[in-house]
């Protein structure tokens, strides 16, 4: 599993770059209708600080995703325009 995890990762940072070189730049709101670990992670990985990843589909009951990396470049939304209840 350890060595899956791996090669996973180093599968993720190529198709990131893949996929911010086809979107030209910064990605601002990313989609993952599949739903599996990897599509997260890469989710995760290409969208932009302060950026959206929806989470459509549902490939797996659970997943271990590198959250911490996420929250770590995470921009708080301005206090005015963000309400959780809208």
């Amino acid at each position: 599993r350890e060595r899956e995890r791996e090669r996973m990762g180093q599968d993720t940072e190529e198709e990131v770059r893949v996929i911010q070189k086809a979107m030209g730049g910064d990605i601002d709101v990313s989609f993952d209708c599949v739903g599996f670990e990897k599509t997260m992670t890469t989710a995760l990985k290409a969208t932009k600080a302060g950026g959206q990843v929806c989470l459509v589909g549902m490939g797996h009951t659970e997943m271990c995703v590198p959250l911490t990396p996420a929250a770590a470049r995470c921009e708080p939304p301005p206090a005015l325009s963000y309400n959780p209840f809208v």
